[in-house]
């Protein structure tokens, strides 16, 4: 039997209705009486009590939902959207996972969405709203008839070999026909190998995986041609003419290489510091998926690995899945070297995202929605992960127009003790682990490689994947356990190229095999196997009697891993599917990469102009005020409230510090995560300005050098260690000669700030086809640094207090060009200051100059500054350092700019706080709205007073269970904070690759909790919280008859049951926060539901304790405020005025935000933790877990909230005779 359920928010609740209601009357100017959301779920092949178990344990929840079988649609407009079936479907995936945990089989569930309007909605307006929220390349409308029968991926010749007939076609038409991403010469170059070297037909898989393997997204072929003749226009100065000839005289003096390419010249200068012994720190291997640095903690030997990565073409013409799987991209590439990933860093560049929807370039999507999903889809990833992303800039050109800027920076940790790099050997075998393989992402590669045209947007839906963070954290945890990474003789990510290229890349003699890959659905050819892009995959090399060993290591960590090959001693790539052989090359064929192409290049005055800086406006109040309002240096901090920056209680700096939370921090800072208690961090930023490239390419990458390694300079980092990667992005060249100078000009740039500051860059990441018909992204060299540094030396940008010293340490440009032995001396004398303890605040001069800088530090803890200078307060002055200190300094290169106090003043012009503070937030909040709706206030809790409790019997020995589901991300904090009070966490991982693994699951777990003292649910995102609502798969095996057996008995025993942000809405649903017993929700029960700003929100925020009776607060004072952080999408606790007022009575609500200004996420009453009615459960948002030394300098208060120790204090009284 085959049912359809209609599933909608009930009013009150309906957050995602009315925010969608209100975005599209601001962004498409009309005017909506009515607009309903319901998710539409068609079930088959259940029965009617299946379905009823499945409707409302899974799919809808009775005191937030409401749902029909049948709907009325008269009188109405609506339409129906769904993601394409080829894709990987969250909704869909963990709808039938969690049915399966309640019926212990595979049900299929399909999922559209429903939008109903009112009929009064114009069939233009109709048109509009749904060019608006249907983007092509992801889903696509439906009739509610629709036949998912009709529209399957089966394929019935799924195993036929398809060839290529070369004898009897024209090589120009095949070459149209098969519409390739390599050039007409490579296409020929291959097709001449067929026919005179192997005298055959290519298979079409052979062709596809050519070409992928060609690509400039794979193998860099426009930065692999041959510069030959480098001519200057005849307007260029001499000046100029000499500079840039120095650098490349210094490029041919430093090279290995006998031909000029851009990536020799990128990869010179490291080479060079490597050949000579000058850099003594930098890990030399096979191995090059990642930037890799050696550093010493104490008595532990590490190896640092950071890359950067772009999406730009995925994330533009789907934002979601193209960022989403950027940053999954950028973590696998050093988890294949063995690393785990806890920094993360975003660069993006955009349009105008304020500008009006008509104003939309024809086949592309609004610069405000690419902006806002590809965030969200970024930030869904990070978060999911569980790594923290700690620094976000957008950077707004009109020239992203043509082409969006996506990039992710990752930097991630190994011991060298468990880190094995070995040459595979004829005989070793290639392990596929990780996630299933689908149509998503076939193409990715080459589609990325091409230009974008009106076309694009119908083409391209499959290049695109949608990523499974969930699945890349279960290979983050595999890939840390030494057991497994010694195993591991070479690793790659399955990023682009998928297996084809990931495994064909291990070894130059590969065998492959494709019967056994893990498939999302049947119906898929060997080519598509092969080249299909689908995320969370890794190929490994291990040897043959360590296999199982490493499977068995894999399927304990819930993942697939199956053997797909091994490596031969043939010098040749073979493929087989279903036995037939689909792929039999050459290895040398394939590493040619090709023809190599040539190409002769010309300098032009366009973009070697003069850099001269000159106000076009008179600095006047008004015009100050109103400077904080450009999109460039504006706010940005709603936006970066969606990213999570504190998992993992590592980091040093937060997004934004100060009591106000609003100084923007410019660096990325976090403790290296290997020992409790370490002080050494890494740091890490960036440095671009797009107005200065399309001016002077040249000095504009040496300044975008210099931005990066000031601002690691200016936050504590020394410039001895700093080693950089490099993001380059071009229009696409083509055989322009003109065009060809722009990124030539820029790594020449780049070249000589790496010599003179002595800082190699020694990684980087390419991407050529920045362009759309007539348009071209600006020319871009993003320049990330990185360094180690101890967190005792690291600074914050907000100003401390007042009638402190302000002062400039100044660097200026001469005659355009940087001054860089006034910035050696300049860093040298800075760093001297850091390590005397007398800078208090920093921050490097970018974009906004002087103004901005100052108005910056001003804000997070309400400071200001009286500062009177004849220097040109707007001006960039890249490498110079504003800083504040309580001490007069000498220097000749310091300016003393004033004091600072509680005014902003500048030049005797007072300029006005609150009309900073508008214009400073209101520009983003159009695209991320930040005000909550009115909510129910609470009353006064009175203190309940009575003795302590402790448990009855001696406890020597605190037994904590960790219980780790699909999504779980926070347990490394857990144990932490646990390891701090001398416990330690026993992990247990709930598997459900299958049925046998689920329920072998389910009585282990119940087992385990018997055994145990106290019982753990960290946060995370049970399976990416969905089906649309968090902690639903969890309270679902909560139910189970046997866990809830065992946690009733749990808690007759008196002991301890904690969920914290995901477990706190896993315990909600399960009903035993409420009456300490697990029972189904009636609709009068709590809950916690999305956001009342509907989206993410990550921030501290001050919350008070109001229970002092329950053993997880009897420690704790009352009406004891803290500071903690929060990381959440659905945390606002929705309770009647009945429920709240027993919560209250039953003295169940331990925790409250202690205002408004605090509760982030509209929580009725500004709840944020309750007790159960026996105190011995709590659940709460706020994650008390996320605490240490040096944990967010520039977040202030007290932010031990310690439940940890009053817990277990709880069970150990006992033993120390305090009763």
């Amino acid at each position: 039997m085959n049912n359809r359920i209609f599933i909608s928010k009930k009013t009150e609740f309906d957050v995602e209705s009315n925010n969608l209601k209100n975005e599209i009357q601001s962004s498409l100017n009309l005017s909506l009486d009515f607009l309903k959301v319901y998710n539409v779920y068609d079930i088959f092949d259940v029965k009617k009590e299946e379905k009823e178990i499945i409707v409302n344990n899974v799919l809808a929840e009775i005191n937030t939902d409401e749902y029909l079988e049948e709907i009325d649609l008269n009188n109405k407009k609506y339409f129906c959207v769904k993601i394409f079936d080829s894709q990987y479907n969250t909704r869909e995936e963990s709808a039938s996972e969690c049915v399966n945990l309640l019926l212990f089989k595979k049900v299929k569930i399909k999922h559209f969405k429903l939008y109903v309007l009112d009929k009064s909605v114009g069939e233009d307006e109709l048109v509009n709203i749904k060019s608006y929220l249907i983007n092509p390349i992801e889903a696509f409308e439906i009739n509610l008839d629709y036949d998912y029968l009709q529209n399957n991926n089966n394929s019935s010749n799924q195993y036929e070999v398809k060839e290529i007939d070369i004898a009897n076609n024209l090589i120009k038409d095949l070459y149209e026909q098969l519409s390739l991403a390599m050039s007409f010469e490579d296409f020929e170059f291959c097709i001449n190998y067929f026919k005179e070297s192997l005298k055959r037909n290519p298979t079409e898989a052979e062709v596809f995986l050519i070409d992928t393997y060609w690509s400039d997204h794979c193998r860099h072929k426009t930065f692999e041609t041959i510069i030959n003749n480098i001519n200057f226009d005849k307007n260029i100065s001499e000046e100029n003419k000499n500079k840039i000839n120095e650098a490349i005289n210094f490029y041919k003096e430093i090279s290995t290489k006998k031909n000029m390419t851009l990536m020799n010249i990128a990869t010179s200068y490291v080479k060079h510091v490597i050949k000579n012994n000058i850099c003594k720190d930098i890990e030399v291997s096979e191995e090059i998926n990642a930037a890799s640095i050696f550093i010493d903690l104490k008595d532990t030997k590490c190896l640092v690995q950071f890359k950067n990565e772009t999406h730009n073409h995925p994330t533009e013409i789907e934002p979601f899945g193209g960022a989403s799987t950027c940053l999954g991209g950028a973590i696998r590439d050093p988890l294949s070297g063995r690393a785990y990933v806890y920094q993360g860093l975003r660069v993006t560049g955009a349009g105008n995202i304020l500008e009006n929807i008509k104003d939309t370039l024809p086949n592309k999507l609004p610069q405000s929605k690419i902006s806002k999903v590809a965030a969200e889809g970024f930030s869904s990833y990070g978060n999911q992960i569980g790594m923290a992303t700690t620094l976000v800039k957008e950077i707004y050109h009109e020239g992203y127009k043509a082409k969006r800027l996506e990039i992710g920076a990752v930097v991630g940790v190994t011991k060298l003790e468990n880190l094995v790099r070995q040459k595979p050997e004829a005989g070793d075998i290639i392990v596929l682990v990780g996630g299933a393989t689908g149509k998503d992402g076939i193409g990715g590669a080459t589609g990325s490689s091409k230009n974008l045209d009106k076309n694009s947007m119908k083409n391209s839906y499959s290049e695109v994947q949608k990523g499974n963070p969930v699945e890349e954290r279960k290979l983050q945890r595999l890939f840390s356990k030494p057991i497994v990474s010694k195993l591991i003789k070479k690793a790659n990510d399955l990023g682009a190229g998928g297996i084809g290229v990931g495994a064909g890349e291990l070894a130059n003699g590969v065998s492959l095999t494709l019967d056994d890959v893990h498939l999302k659905y049947v119906g898929l050819t060997g080519k598509e196997i092969l080249i299909s892009e689908s995320q969370e995959r890794m190929v490994v090399v291990i040897k043959k009697e360590s296999v199982q060993l490493f499977i068995e290591e894999a399927n304990k960590e819930n993942l697939y891993a199956v053997k797909i090959g091994e490596v031969t001693d043939k010098n040749k790539f073979e493929v087989t599917y279903n036995k037939n052989k689909i792929v039999d090359l050459d290895r040398d064929f394939i590493n040619s990469g090709g023809i190599t192409n040539q190409i002769d290049v010309m300098f032009a005055t366009d973009y070697l102009q003069d850099l001269s800086f000159e106000n076009k406006n008179e600095l006047k109040k008004e015009f100050l005020e109103n400077y904080f309002s450009n999109l460039n240096i504006m706010s940005q901090k709603e936006m970066i409230e969606m990213f999570d920056f504190s998992i993992g209680s590592t980091t040093v700096l937060a997004p934004y510090g100060g009591l106000n939370q609003l100084s923007e921090s410019q660096v990325s800072c976090q403790k290296i995560p290997i020992k409790e208690n370490e002080n050494i961090c890494t740091l890490m930023s960036y440095g671009y300005n797009p107005y200065l490239f399309e001016k002077n390419i040249f000095i504009g990458s040496m300044l975008a050098v210099i931005e990066s390694v000031t601002k690691i300079i200016a936050a504590g980092g020394s410039k001895e260690k700093i080693k950089l990667t490099f993001q380059e992005y071009f229009e696409r060249l083509n055989k322009d000669n003109v065009k060809w100078g722009k990124p030539l000009l820029a790594l020449l740039g780049s070249l000589i700030a790496q010599k003179e500051l002595n800082t190699p860059a020694i990684g980087g990441k390419d991407s050529m086809s920045g362009t759309y018909e007539s348009l071209n992204v600006p020319p871009t060299l993003v320049s990330f640094a990185l360094t180690t540094a101890k967190t005792c030396d690291i600074v914050s940008t907000d100003f401390k207090n007042e009638n402190n010293h302000i002062y400039l340490l100044k660097h200026e440009l001469i005659n355009n060009y940087p001054d860089y032995k006034k910035l050696n001396d300049n860093y040298i004398f800075y760093e001297s200051l850091i390590k005397e303890k007398k800078v208090l605040s920093a921050f490097a001069i970018q974009q906004g100059g002087i103004l901005e800088a100052l108005v910056k530090m001003s804000l997070g803890n309400g400071l200001g500054f009286d500062v009177n200078t004849d220097l040109n307060i707007l001006e960039p002055i890249y490498g110079s350092i504003i800083f504040e200190s309580k001490e007069e300094i000498k220097n000749k290169n310091l300016v003393s700019l004033g004091k600072t106090n509680k005014i902003l003043k500048i030049n005797g012009i007072e300029l006005d706080r609150n009309i900073i503070l508008k214009n400073y937030l209101k520009p983003i909040e159009k695209i991320y709205p930040n005000s909550l709706k009115e909510y129910p206030i609470p009353i006064e809790i009175k203190q309940k007073v009575e003795n302590k409790n402790f448990y009855s019997d001696n406890v020597d020995k605190v037994k904590v269970l960790l219980a780790i589901f699909p999504g779980t991300n926070c347990e490394y904090d857990i144990k932490k904070a646990f390891k701090r009070n001398n416990v330690e966490c026993e992990e247990f991982i709930f598997k459900n690759l299958n049925n046998e693994k689920l329920n072998e699951s389910i009585n282990i777990l119940a087992d385990k909790i018997k055994d145990s003292h106290i019982f753990v649910i960290p946060g995370g995102f049970s399976l990416g919280d969905e089906p649309d609502g968090s902690g639903k798969y969890i309270a679902n095996v909560i139910r189970n008859k046997k866990i809830k057996n065992a946690l009733s008995e749990f808690l007759k025993q008196k002991k301890l049951i904690l969920g914290i942000c995901n477990g706190f809405q896993a315990l909600i649903k399960a009903g035993i926060l409420i009456d300490s017993e697990t029972h189904n929700l009636s609709e009068s029960d709590p809950s916690l539901i999305k956001n009342d700003i509907n989206r993410h929100i990550a921030k501290y925020v001050n919350c008070k304790v109001v229970n002092t009776t329950s053993p997880w607060t009897q420690d704790l004072k009352f009406n004891q405020i803290n500071n903690i952080p929060v990381s959440h999408g659905e945390g606002r606790f929705a309770v009647n005025e009945k429920k709240y007022k027993e919560l209250v009575e039953n003295n169940q609500i331990a925790f409250e935000y202690i205002n408004k200004e605090n509760n982030p996420n509209g929580s009725y009453y500004n709840i944020e933790g309750i007790v159960s009615k026996c105190g011995l459960v709590l659940g709460k948002m706020g994650h008390s877990e996320r605490f240490g030394t040096d944990i967010c300098k520039n977040i202030y208060g007290d932010k031990n909230q310690d439940i940890f120790s009053s817990a277990i204090n709880y069970f150990l009284k006992n033993n120390k005779g305090d009763k």
